[in-house]
């Protein structure tokens, strides 16, 4: 949440095993540099990491993702799918694998690989397109117009 009378302070709500896992972190920079590293240094160095991890997305990419959601026409009814089980062929990479990595259930995630459910989360969505190193995200969705019943 925003502090009002200081936009530059934020107010987080973490679940206690991220606090653990942020503190664990800060415990381990502080014994590697020999010097104190607060748990709010990690927190801003994560975020910024994250952030930089995102800002690679290209002026084409945002253009081709804007097609995908947006496309010609905001008339006709359209579904999104994924491709993740093609780049998990290219990229040699089991379910099982992106099971392990991702913390998603098997079920859930082969529900996901194989487009049966439409409502993937942007959590799993996340998890999947971290876990395959980020490929383009037009890499990863389109879509299909939704036919007429």
């Amino acid at each position: 949440m925003m502090d009002k009378q200081n936009p530059n302070i934020l107010s987080l709500q973490l679940q206690p095993t991220t606090i653990q896992r942020l503190d664990k972190v800060a415990t381990y920079l502080t014994f590697k540099n020999g010097k104190n590293i607060s748990l709010e240094k990690v927190i801003k160095g994560a975020i910024v990491d994250y952030l930089d991890l995102m800002e690679p997305i290209t002026e084409e990419e945002k253009l081709n993702l804007k097609s995908i959601v947006i496309g010609p026409s905001n008339d006709e009814d359209f579904v999104l799918y994924n491709r993740f089980k093609e780049i998990m062929k290219q990229k040699k990479i089991k379910a099982v694998q992106l099971h392990k990595e991702t913390g998603i259930s098997e079920s859930n995630l082969s529900q996901v690989l194989n487009n049966k459910n439409q409502n993937m989360s942007l959590d799993y969505f996340l998890r999947i397109w971290v876990a395959l190193d980020c490929p383009p995200i037009g890499d990863c969705i389109y879509r299909v117009q939704r036919e007429s019943v």
